[in-house]
């Protein structure tokens, strides 16, 4: 029986009608971290390469220690936030199991596998990360990116799609690292036209949907609307996250 994901997103909505009090907090979660990561930047990066960034560029006249600012603050914000969907993954699935108290029970049970699980999630992007490196420094050489990084680049992909719901299967059961990829390898031989449209549902149209609503916040009072938009966004597909997985394995 295939996946229906017009089912899935019907039953996430009414997952978020029913656990509106938990929604909520948990929409808080990421709203609290943009204000976080807002004061971060603020901290430690100068306003022209804030400016740079909306733009999408970056000076090549900034000096080294702005580079290790900017590298650090990417990699800090990487980390809040896959913390945070990791946090808010885990509440969910102990409020579908009927297992949840607090945000403080879930939070523990995200720190003993979060490291695990962004560990497999490094892992399965390298060969898409090697691909994407090496093009850019042909790019920025001006020559032809070669036909290795475009290999490495397609090969990541198909890589990534197969396992995305590894990193998941880690977070939420007490197999290991090893053992959450073989099983999500094998739950995916035959279905991978259903993990891509699970991927660009997840991973496409929620960044390009954060993308947009990033550039209405012309003002603070728009900042904020956005904000609590996007974070009902990312909250949404974590839930059909979260259903995907549970029909994907239960259907393997």
């Amino acid at each position: 029986m295939p996946i229906n994901f017009t089912q899935i997103i019907k039953d996430s909505f009414h997952f978020m009608q029913n656990e509106k009090r938990n929604i909520i907090v948990l929409c808080a979660l990421y709203f609290f971290a943009d204000i976080i990561m807002v004061l971060l930047q603020s901290a430690m990066l100068p306003n022209e390469i804030v400016v740079s960034l909306s733009n999408n560029q970056i000076s090549s006249a900034i000096s080294e220690e702005q580079g290790i600012n900017l590298v650090t603050f990417f990699f800090l914000k990487q980390f809040i936030y896959i913390f945070i969907s990791a946090w808010c993954l885990v509440t969910i699935h102990q409020i579908s199991l009927r297992q949840f108290s607090t945000v403080l029970q879930s939070f523990a049970s995200t720190l003993k596998r979060i490291w695990g699980a962004m560990l497999l999630s490094f892992l399965i992007f390298i060969p898409i990360l090697v691909g994407l490196t090496e093009a850019m420094i042909a790019i920025q050489q001006k020559v032809q990116p070669s036909i290795i990084s475009l290999f490495a680049i397609i090969i990541g992909i198909g890589l990534y799609i197969r396992l995305c719901l590894a990193p998941v299967h880690y977070l939420l059961t007490d197999v290991g690292i090893s053992a959450s990829a073989k099983i999500t390898w094998r739950a995916a031989m035959g279905r991978a036209a259903v993990l891509f449209i699970f991927c660009l549902l997840i991973y496409v149209l929620v960044p390009l949907a954060e993308s947009f609503l990033i550039s209405l916040s012309s003002n603070a009072i728009m900042a904020v609307i956005t904000g609590i938009i996007a974070a009902l966004i990312n909250v949404f597909a974590l839930i059909v996250t979260y259903r995907f997985y549970t029909l994907f394995i239960a259907k393997a």
